[in-house]
């Protein structure tokens, strides 16, 4: 009587593993937009990527937590930067350029602002994605309360500095790739 329990949690743990299997052949099938003939013009995300946000009438659906993306903000940053605000916000563009957006972490450490601008990749369906190879952007600020990106024609120029104080600047560093999601 005792190995009944057992033997059904076994069978219900073997039907589950039997349907991850199935799933994961499944999805390896098609490309993750179920679309083997992208539209044309469309930016598609490597399977690498991973999916952050998903517009829907004006509103941006995070399909990776907010909980999520600051804990890996706080990961990239690797130096006690506390990440204690995360959001993506489209990049002021010209006319006729397409839209883009970055996901952006904001927090301190030491008592100083921190922030790191990584930008999206359209996947379609107003999907946007983290590329691995995405540039990323840093800012670490000196007697400043808080720094901006500046932009031109959407990308990623300079900083402002929130004060005017003789001294006070925020630094810029641009990387090559980034590392948000790897595990160290």
């Amino acid at each position: 009587m005792i190995y009944i329990p057992r033997l059904l949690g076994l069978g219900l743990l073997s039907l589950l593993v039997l349907l991850v299997i199935s799933c994961d052949t499944a999805r390896r099938t098609t490309n993750e937009f179920g679309s083997p003939n992208p539209i044309e013009g469309e930016v598609i995300a490597k399977p690498e990527s991973r999916q952050i946000v998903h517009f829907t009438d004006s509103t941006a659906e995070y399909t990776t937590s907010r909980s999520e993306l600051a804990t890996a903000f706080i990961r990239a940053f690797g130096d006690g930067t506390v990440v204690d605000k995360v959001q993506v916000r489209k990049a002021p563009v010209g006319s006729g350029e397409p839209v883009k957006y970055y996901l952006i972490g904001m927090g301190l450490r030491s008592g100083s602002f921190r922030a790191m601008a990584l930008p999206l990749t359209g996947g379609g369906d107003n999907t946007y994605y983290l590329r691995p190879s995405a540039e990323s952007y840093t800012i670490t600020s000196s007697g400043c309360t808080s720094c901006f990106f500046n932009f031109e024609n959407g990308r990623i120029v300079g900083t402002t500095c929130s004060e005017s104080s003789p001294g006070s600047h925020c630094d810029l560093k641009v990387g090559k790739t980034n590392n948000l999601f790897t595990r160290r």
